[in-house]
């Protein structure tokens, strides 16, 4: 995992990351840049709508025994898509649509998926791994 500098703090959303892609080529790369605040709300928004889950009164609460695991699925990849499309469009500086990014082969697009994941901390084992981070450096001071 690369150290994080000051500079890479003060670029904020213009830091860019290189994703190795060589099933395209020796030196194929793709470049990722986070997705705003706003792209991350959009794909959760986009996640909840396709998975069809309602919530029970609090828009926070979920009543799991409605949950359609394979519909849940199929949301969490299109959310997935959607922000690995925004992260290369950024990162790139042309546009990546959803419908870009589904063409792409599967496991370069994992590839690019956990470098965006490490940046803006979108699934559970990003959070955690964050978490984990944050323990170990209140741990030194």
């Amino acid at each position: 995992m690369p150290k994080i500098t000051k500079e890479m703090v003060l670029e904020g959303y213009s830091h860019k990351v290189e994703a190795p892609a060589p099933e395209y080529g020796e030196d194929a790369m793709f470049i990722v840049s986070s997705p705003s605040a706003r792209e991350i709300v959009e794909a959760n928004a986009l996640r909840v709508r396709l998975s069809g889950v309602k919530p029970i009164v609090d828009p926070t609460e979920y009543d799991p025994s409605s949950v359609d695991m394979e519909k849940a699925l199929a949301a969490e990849e299109s959310a997935k898509r959607f922000l690995v499309s925004k992260a290369l469009s950024r990162g790139m500086e042309e546009e990546w649509t959803p419908e870009d990014v589904e063409k792409i082969r599967p496991v370069v697009f994992q590839r690019i998926w956990n470098i965006v994941d490490l940046l803006i901390g979108y699934t559970a084992s990003a959070q955690e791994q964050a978490r984990n981070f944050r323990r170990a450096q209140m741990g030194k001071n």
